[in-house]
């Protein structure tokens, strides 16, 4: 087909879908048109007329000498507006003309709405929807006059109330600054003062001596761990003890008392020191050297370099060489005694040190209290000299403030001037019959397309081969047309009633059917099910089985539902012998197979009723019978309970080649078709195909697609081709 002409015809298709769709919810669509447009009458009838008016108001923004819009925050015009349709501005409006009511009542049953907008002139076009027209006509004009006098009496009582809070703040101001000169005057005031500073400036230099003092311990502490070096001899130690004490002069002198700790040494630097115990009285051995160490350490140099010169002549057991080791030694002795006496010296100064910086220590959230009271005291009398100036300057604005509001307090900024009514409606504006009824058309138009569409989404069940098989994945055998004059299951056969068009339906499946053997198992025994009961399985295999006989087939149509089996009523036979009765033992196969008036068709009913019929054909009893009658016929077709609820047709999936699914359309829900097929696929089913049954082809968009399915193609047909 060119690509062109296959798309308009689906578009038609399409189209007539929606024909369809609408002509079989017609009468929903029309009864919903009627309820609209009768809903629309309703209100017609029952609404309360709306009238409208237009005023226009002159806008005047006078320049004050005194400006007032920051007091009362009413100066803008946008401000003035937004207060004109004020609720409260609406209450006194009604009751201006006669009505007591709430915001909520005068919306809802006298003035609908109000629009206010500026024009190209910067006037006010005031609109107004009341519910009669003497107050479209008094209204504007009522309210603006309403609204000057609100404004009018708010500014009296705002600027009283404001002029009496300023006279409060006045007072206050006063005392405050009364309360502000006798403090200033006050004798305790200079007295506390001059304290205070003496205080001061007897620890001003608390801070300075406690850095020096730190600074001091932290020399002395680099020293004393170089003492602790034992490569440094005498002389070495004495020159750093002797560096360090002429950086600053000694703070000891002989007679003062230095604090040790309680285990007689001195502390790490950087530490704490320990609790003291001690106290020590400095005499001069501690303090004062015999003679300069300078001099010795010169005479020790000396003696060496005599050492030196003798041992060049000498041998070390020689007089003079023993006399000069004497003397060596005497040299040494007296170095050792002034790195004693320095460092006992040093190490005292140390302590003392460590003392002085605890003592200060101690003294230094006095010195930070006193300096505080100080800063206080002073600041404060800064104040009290300084204070007088702004409180007189708040006290001459608060005078200001006063006199300003006093005079220009209750004149209007923004003056409102009513010019009078633009236009007045004599008829209502609502409700509107032409929209009214364009409304209620368009509302029942919407209703009427949006609803059925809306059914046919929320329809849970397929009417169309195409959508179960894109559903299911499933190959769409053929369909079977609802027969709405048939009083009973139909049968085809080779007369020419309109029942039996159905003969061309099934010539449809049964080919097919066989078609699809050739792609998998050959349909030698083929099972006919479907998912729930009464979705006429039994028929449509009856029929199956007549088409396959007609072929000169050797057929055999088994009936496998042993608890409600109803095959055997199509063919006008008794229930038993049957199935069951052959299982059991109870009569042969030759007697249960019964021919039928159709030629080349057998019939095995159910037999007897059976609840146990399950153990029965999962029996192996069953699986011989099923090879006994492979031998015999050629084609097999299968009538077998439905799938959900039962166990009967998936037990018998190893015994057949293949599975027909029978669906009722529009009927069986897309749920149980899905549950069905899944527990067929799970047992190994090989699933031909399905036939959608008892399809409406005289619904539209069913007799449209599948007209060629339909009796009056073939009979239109036939008349032609005799003609």
């Amino acid at each position: 087909m060119i690509p062109g002409l296959k798309k308009r015809v689906l578009n038609l298709h399409d189209v007539l879908m929606y024909v369809a769709i609408a002509r079989k919810h017609l009468r929903l669509m029309s009864l919903l048109m009627c309820l609209s447009l009768t809903g629309a009458l309703v209100y017609y009838i029952y609404a309360k007329p709306i009238y409208y008016s237009k005023a226009l108001v002159d806008i005047g923004y006078l320049a004050l000498p005194v400006d007032t819009d920051k007091l009362y925050k009413d100066g803008r015009i946008r401000a003035v507006i937004r207060q004109l349709i004020a609720p409260h501005i609406r209450e006194r409006t009604a009751r201006a003309l006669g009505v007591k009511a709430s915001e909520r009542e005068i919306s809802k049953n006298y003035v609908l709405k109000i629009a206010t907008r500026l024009n190209s002139e910067q006037n006010l076009e005031l609109e107004v929807w009341p519910s009669t027209k003497e107050w479209a006509a008094k209204w504007s004009e009522t309210m603006i006059r309403e609204f000057l006098l609100d404004r009018q009496e708010k500014r009296i009582a705002e600027k009283d109330e404001t002029i009496k809070g300023l006279e409060i703040e006045y007072n206050n101001i006063n005392a405050k600054l009364s309360e502000k000169l006798n403090e200033k005057y006050d004798k305790k005031t200079e007295q506390d003062i001059t304290h205070s500073a003496i205080l001061l400036n007897s620890v001003k230099s608390l801070p300075l001596d406690l850095a020096r003092i730190n600074k001091r311990i932290d020399e002395m502490g680099r020293v004393r761990v170089r003492l602790t070096d034992s490569d440094l001899d005498v002389v070495a130690r004495l020159s750093l003890i002797s560096s360090i004490e002429k950086k600053t002069e000694s703070q000891l002198g002989v007679g003062q008392m230095v604090s040790t700790p309680a285990s007689g040494e001195a502390p790490k630097d950087g530490a704490a020191p320990a609790p003291t115990s001690n106290s020590v009285v400095v005499v001069p051995p501690m303090v004062k050297s015999v003679e300069p160490w300078e001099a010795v350490a010169k005479e020790q140099q000396q003696v060496k370099s005599q050492i030196e010169e003798a041992a060049r002549t000498y041998l070390p057991g020689h007089r003079k060489m023993m006399d000069l080791s004497k003397q060596l030694d005497t040299v040494n002795r007296q170095l050792d005694t002034e790195y004693q006496v320095a460092q006992n010296r040093f190490d005292l100064e140390y302590q003392e040190l460590i003392n002085k910086r605890n003592d200060l220590d101690a003294k230094l959230p006095e010195y930070q209290e006193i300096l505080k009271k100080h800063e206080s005291l002073t600041q404060q009398a800064n104040s009290l000299s300084k204070g007088d100036l702004p409180y007189q300057r708040h006290l001459d604005d608060v005078r200001k403030k006063i006199n300003s509001i006093d005079f220009g307090g209750e004149k209007e900024r923004v003056d409102l001037n009513y010019l009078g009514l633009l236009e007045l409606r004599d008829t209502p504006v609502s409700p509107n019959r032409l929209k009214l009824a364009l409304f209620a058309l368009l509302f029942g138009t919407i209703l009427g397309l949006g609803v059925p569409f809306l059914i046919e989404y929320l329809d849970h069940t397929l009417t169309n081969l195409e959508q179960v098989e894109s559903t299911f994945q499933l190959r769409g055998l053929g369909i079977v047309p609802k027969l709405e004059t048939a009083e009973s299951p139909a049968l085809i056969s080779t007369d020419d009633s309109k029942v039996n068009s159905l003969i061309e339906n099934f010539r449809v499946i049964r080919t097919n059917v066989l078609s699809m053997g050739s792609l998998s198992k050959t349909p030698h025994v083929i099972m006919v099910t479907s998912s729930m009961p009464k979705e006429g399985k039994t028929v449509v295999s009856s029929n199956l089985a007549i088409s396959f006989a007609h072929t000169g087939v050797k057929t055999l149509l088994v009936d496998t539902d042993l608890r409600r089996g109803r095959l055997h009523r199509l063919f006008g036979y008794r229930k038993s012998p049957g199935l069951s009765n052959v299982l059991l033992d109870e009569i042969s196969l030759d007697e249960a197979c019964r021919p039928t008036n159709h030629e080349n068709l057998t019939v095995l009913s159910a037999g007897r009723h059976l609840e146990t019929g399950t153990e029965l054909l999962a029996s192996q009893k069953f699986s011989d019978l099923m090879v006994t009658l492979r031998g015999r016929y050629e084609r097999i077709i299968i009538d077998t309970p439905p799938v959900l609820g039962l166990s009967e047709t998936s037990i018998m999936q190893g015994l057949v080649d293949g599975v027909l699914f029978v669906i009722w359309s529009a009927h069986t829900p897309i749920r149980n078709m899905k549950a069905a097929i899944e527990m067929l696929q799970a047992n190994g089913a090989n699933f031909y195909g399905f036939v959608l049954n008892r399809l409406d082809l005289s619904a539209t968009q069913n007799y449209y697609q599948y007209y060629y399915y339909s009796h009056d193609y073939y009979y239109h047909r036939h008349a032609l081709e005799n003609a």
